[in-house]
């Protein structure tokens, strides 16, 4: 059986996944996604586990310092072959890294030092670090209304900005690759986006709202949390 022919039947497996927004289940568990994520091709799924451990929205361990993420960042990035998983990696990670600058300036911080974020804006980030939106709301337009939500200590619209962000990408991404390894991506970070929003509680999201805020070390960032 050909790699192709194998993603015709794996694409034709999943379910339709609804908007994250827009519904209150799950269209399959956990368990019987990754069965149909076996289907996949050796090379494929180490890829796909690898850019799920930085993308996920699940948290990641307090213990993982920003130097260590960043490396994986940079393994990613050298190793994958798929451009449109090295694109929605990109642009993940430089989406938390501009977060990151924004909670530092929050709490009054200089420039910052070091690994402390990852992608290829870190540096005029840092050259504009007087600028109120580091000069980068030609290349990031959802910048002013990230900020709103930040000065209001909003998590649960901050997080739901950036899932629709990202979940945008995706379905443009499976709708250029109907039967290939980006429709099946695509899905995988889809269903990551709705487990974490159907789990949410905005409560304990306030609360960690404000743990970020106060988490910043120089051990580790908040770059991944």
């Amino acid at each position: 059986m050909t790699v192709k022919r194998r993603y015709y039947q794996l694409v034709s497996s999943l379910p339709a996944i609804p908007y994250f927004r827009r519904t209150r289940l799950l269209p399959l568990s956990r368990r019987r996604l990754e069965e149909r994520l076996a289907l996949l091709h050796e090379e494929d799924l180490a890829d796909l586990t690898q850019a799920e451990g930085l993308i996920s929205w699940r948290r990641q361990p307090i213990t993982r310092t920003t130097e260590e993420i960043g490396g994986m960042y940079d393994e990613l990035m050298a190793t994958t072959r798929n451009p449109a998983l090295k694109s929605i990696v990109e642009y993940r990670m430089t989406m938390r890294t501009v977060l990151v600058a924004f909670r530092l300036k929050h709490q009054g911080r200089g420039v910052p030092s070091g690994r402390w974020g990852v992608g290829p804006y870190t540096r005029m980030i840092e050259s504009r670090w007087a600028d109120p939106e580091f000069g980068l709301v030609a290349v990031f337009p959802w910048i002013p209304e990230a900020l709103e939500y930040l000065n209001q200590g909003d998590a649960v619209a901050l997080e739901s900005l950036g899932m629709d962000l990202i979940w945008t990408r995706l379905s443009k991404i499976a709708d250029e690759h109907p039967f290939g390894f980006e429709q099946v991506f695509a899905f995988a970070f889809k269903w990551d986006i709705l487990q974490r929003w159907l789990s949410y509680d905005a409560e304990k999201a306030r609360q960690r709202f404000e743990d970020l805020i106060m988490e910043v070390t120089i051990d580790h960032q908040e770059l991944f949390a």
